[in-house]
């Protein structure tokens, strides 16, 4: 009897492993088939009103949902990235494929080691149509998603910005700053703010006095707004040469 117990809960347990590890591989494959296919079908169906329509306002919004849809696929590479190094599922692998194919591939940066945001996407949607009701999110995306996508350790050392490129963003920060939209995260907003800030008293586009103002104007409104935040202890950290 005892053996026959022994034998019933070696069987019990080999069973619970095998379906733990089955759910496991499961939970590891970010994207199914279904995914796979409504990714494609919305990217092809948005891809061709850029091709068939002469429209401007038409032609911001396509760019607008390529950029969030690939943003969306993004994410979840950059997630198979993190936790295995590499793009993982057979689905992801075929999606990668695809957009390959489809003139849609996602750029990886070889230093950062992760895909890139489509930024491209955003600015064109905000030239063609920059009073759209997309408009604010457009400018969002790219200013936080350009901002994470520029370094590898150091934000004061982006990989590649020019100085009017941080004087575009410098502005767009403005603008985002006093915006209300609730997808607007003003936590995230005022520290990039804050960061691009230093870099301008770097790139000489700010006094250092006028730039320490506004770098130390930034960390107060984050620090009253944010009580829990932890941004603030970065910003010191960076700001103590200035």
């Amino acid at each position: 009897m005892k053996q026959r117990a022994c034998f019933w809960r070696m069987g019990v347990v080999g069973c619970f492993m095998a379906v733990w590890c089955c759910a496991s591989a499961w939970a590891h494959d970010s994207i199914t088939t279904e995914a796979r296919q409504r990714f494609m079908q919305t990217l092809l169906q948005t891809q061709s009103v850029l091709t068939s329509s002469t429209s401007s306002l038409e032609k911001a919004k396509a760019h607008f949902q390529l950029g969030t849809t690939l943003d969306s696929i993004r994410d979840l590479f950059n997630e198979d990235i993190q936790s295995h190094g590499a793009i993982n599922g057979l689905e992801s692998n075929a999606l990668l494929s695809e957009l390959s194919r489809a003139g849609l591939a996602l750029l990886k940066s070889e230093k950062i080691g992760t895909y890139l945001s489509p930024l491209h996407h955003y600015r064109l949607a905000l030239e063609l149509d920059p009073k759209a009701m997309h408009a604010t999110e457009a400018k969002y995306r790219l200013f936080k998603n350009q901002f994470y996508d520029s370094f590898t350790d150091n934000p004061l050392k982006p990989l590649s910005q020019t100085r009017d490129e941080l004087g575009k963003l410098l502005q767009m920060g403005e603008t985002l700053l006093n915006s209300k939209e609730p997808f607007v995260n003003q936590e995230e907003v005022r520290f990039i703010q804050a960061i691009h800030t230093l870099q301008a008293i770097d790139q000489q586009l700010l006094s250092a006095a006028e730039g320490r103002k506004k770098f130390k104007q930034l960390m107060t409104d984050l620090r009253n707004a944010y009580p829990q935040s932890l941004k603030p202890l970065t910003l010191e950290a960076l700001g103590a040469a200035y």
